[in-house]
């Protein structure tokens, strides 16, 4: 699809996005909801368009990906961030479609961001929203050091340094729903997590796949619901 038709889509994804929070604002508390739906905006932040033309060739990629341990806390761009998350679960036409594929069309994996040093962006944790290409802040604050302490087993200690830790989940029921089975969904984030590590790649950044963690603790920690269960762990930062 081509940007400017990519744009298209991402604005109409929005208008409607809002045209349904307005209809949600009921006549007998208007004031109330008023806040609450400008709570919602505060917390909503719209992504840098990704570039869906440049980078290196895809060949190039594939030889040059390799896990990276070892990163620099150096801050990451909010345009690299936005091109990560595109790679992982961005939409790529007016149909909904992603980036990785969907058993069924269901796409039950969830992107959330740990965000410690992201330029133009607050510490805190994101939930990346694909359908506008925006972050929803569910918290504030810098929690990578708390979060890897609490769920993240010994070795892999060192993905704190990371600015910024991304974390794959997916809905197992949201799949069976569609006639899916739970294999599937762990396919799929297979599929996310290597177009992702192939733009980190691209963009000359530095990440190794994580599964060395508890998901249930990890799951605890972000406050998450029972069915997003977490599977990987997507650390990122400049080379050391």
């Amino acid at each position: 699809m081509s940007r400017a038709k990519w744009r298209y889509a991402l604005l109409i994804a929005t208008l409607l996005g809002l045209v349904a929070m307005a209809a949600a604002v009921s006549n007998d508390d208007t004031v109330q909801n008023s806040e609450a739906n400008e709570s919602f905006l505060q917390k909503s932040i719209m992504l840098p368009l990704p570039d869906t033309d440049g980078g290196i060739s895809l060949n190039r990629a594939l030889k040059e990906r390799r896990s990276i341990r070892t990163l620099k806390n150096d801050s990451l761009t909010l345009d690299a961030v936005s091109q990560l998350l595109w790679a992982a679960q961005g939409i790529t036409d007016d149909k909904g479609h992603r980036t990785a594929g969907s058993a069924f069309d269901a796409y039950p994996l969830e992107v959330y961001v740990l965000a410690g040093n992201i330029t133009n962006l607050t510490a805190g944790v994101y939930h990346f929203k694909p359908q506008n290409h925006s972050l929803f802040r569910l918290s504030q604050g810098d929690v990578r050091a708390e979060f890897v302490n609490a769920s993240v087993v010994p070795a892999n200690a060192w993905i704190k340094t990371a600015p910024a830790i991304f974390l794959i989940t997916g809905n197992f029921e949201k799949a069976v729903k569609t006639g899916a089975v739970n294999s599937t969904v762990y396919i799929e984030a297979g599929l996310a997590s290597e177009n992702f590590l192939l733009e980190v790649v691209s963009l000359d950044l530095g990440c190794t796949y994580v599964a060395g963690f508890v998901p249930p603790k990890a799951a605890k920690f972000l406050n998450l619901s029972k069915e997003d269960i977490p599977i990987a762990l997507l650390p990122v930062g400049q080379k050391a």
